[in-house]
C-alpha cells in the first residue's frame, strides 16, 4: 500500500512538472517563413513562483543575437529585391526607347527610299524614251563606239528602272498590302515556273515537287515575289553541276507550314553568309549575273510581315536550301 501510493504521488508530481514547465520564445517572420527562437525554460516551483534556468541569461543574449542577424539578412535581401526590380524597370524603359527609335528609324529610311526612288523614275523613263527616239532616227548612222556608248546608256538606265521597282517594293511591303485570300500554291508554283521556264531549259535544269502544297492564308502578289525570289535565285546561281536540279517541298511544322526550296548550284560562299538578307548584298559578282542585291531583303520583310521566317543553309560547292515558315491560319 504504501508503494503504491509513492508511486501515484510520483505520478502525481510528474504530472505537475509538466504542467508547470513552460518555456520563452520569439516569433521572425524571415521572407514569408517563421522562425521560431527559444529564449529561455521556466516553471513554477511548488510556492507558484517562476524560477528560470541557469542558462536562460545566455539563451536570450544568443537569440537575440540571432534574431538581429536574420532581421539584417530579411533587409539586405528585401534591398537587394528592390534594387533588382529598380533596374529591370530602368532596363525594360531603355530598351523599349531604343526599340521605339529604332522604328521610327527605319520608317524614315523606307519613306525616303519610297520618295526616292518614285522621284527618280520620272527621268529615268525619260531616258528610255529620248534614247529609244534617237535610236530611230539615227538608224544605220549609230555605229562603233558611238553604238556601244548608246547601248551602256540604255542597259544602265534599265538597270536603274529594276532598282527603283525593287526599293519601292521594299518600301511597300507592310506598308501597302492587298487583304489577305486563300492562296492555291500548286497553281503559284506551276506560274513560277513557267515564267522561268526559258532559263530552266536553257540551262537543262530538272524542277521536283516534293509532293502536293497547301493553300496558304496571304496576298498573291507578296507569295509570288517571295517564291520567285527564292527559284529564281537558284536558277541564276545553279552553275554547272553534272544534273541541276531545284527541289520544291513542304511539312508542316506545329501551326506552320515549312516550304524548301532547294537546289545543287554553287552555295554561298562561308563569310557572305552573314549577309544574305542584307539589302544590295550580292555574293557571286563574277559570274556576270545580274540583279540589284534587294531580293533577299525583299524576302525576308514580306515573310516575317505575315509572322513567318526564312532561313537557309548553304555550302560552297554543294547548294543551297531556303526554308520559308508561313502560319496556317484559318484557311491554311
Amino acid at each position: 500500500m504504501q508503494e503504491a501510493h509513492q508511486s501515484n504521488q510520483a505520478e502525481k508530481k510528474e504530472s505537475f512538472d509538466k504542467n508547470r514547465h513552460f518555456h520563452y520564445s520569439i516569433l521572425v517572420f524571415a521572407g514569408g517563413i517563421i522562425l521560431t527562437f527559444l529564449l529561455w525554460d521556466a516553471y513554477l516551483n511548488n510556492n507558484s513562483q517562476i524560477e528560470k534556468s541557469v542558462a536562460s541569461p545566455l539563451i536570450l543574449a544568443m537569440g537575440s543575437l540571432f534574431s538581429i542577424a536574420a532581421g539584417l539578412f530579411v533587409w539586405s535581401l528585401e534591398s537587394r529585391q528592390g534594387f533588382m526590380e529598380r533596374e529591370v524597370h530602368k532596363r525594360t524603359v531603355e530598351l523599349e526607347n531604343k526599340n521605339q527609335e529604332l522604328q521610327e528609324k527605319n520608317k524614315e529610311i523606307e519613306n525616303f527610299i519610297h520618295i526616292i526612288s518614285h522621284d527618280l523614275k520620272a527621268p529615268l523613263v525619260s531616258i528610255q524614251g529620248f534614247a529609244s527616239i534617237l535610236k530611230n532616227e539615227l538608224g544605220a548612222a549609230l555605229q562603233g563606239a558611238n553604238l556601244d556608248y548608246f547601248n551602256r546608256i540604255v542597259t544602265n538606265a534599265k538597270n536603274m528602272t529594276v532598282l527603283l521597282q525593287d526599293l519601292l517594293e521594299f518600301s511597300r511591303v507592310g506598308r501597302i498590302e492587298d487583304e489577305k485570300e486563300k492562296v492555291d500554291m500548286n497553281s503559284l508554283f506551276q506560274e513560277i515556273v513557267g515564267e522561268l521556264r526559258p532559263e530552266i531549259e536553257k540551262k537543262k535544269i530538272q524542277v521536283k515537287n516534293a509532293g502536293r502544297f497547301p493553300a496558304l492564308l496571304g496576298t498573291k502578289k507578296r507569295l509570288h515575289q517571295v517564291f520567285m525570289n527564292l527559284v529564281g535565285n537558284s536558277v541564276k546561281y545553279i552553275g554547272d553541276p553534272n544534273s541541276p536540279t531545284i527541289t520544291l517541298g513542304c511539312r508542316e511544322n506545329g501551326s506552320f507550314y515549312e516550304f524548301q526550296v532547294r537546289d545543287n548550284g554553287v552555295g554561298i560562299p562561308q563569310e557572305a553568309q552573314s549577309k544574305v538578307f542584307q539589302i544590295f548584298q550580292r555574293f557571286h559578282p563574277g559570274m556576270g549575273i545580274e540583279g540589284t542585291g534587294v531580293g533577299l531583303s525583299i524576302v525576308k520583310k514580306i515573310v516575317e510581315t505575315n509572322g513567318g521566317s526564312v532561313r537557309f543553309e548553304s555550302a560552297p560547292g554543294v547548294g543551297t536550301t531556303f526554308f520559308v515558315t508561313w502560319p496556317k491560319g484559318r484557311n491554311g
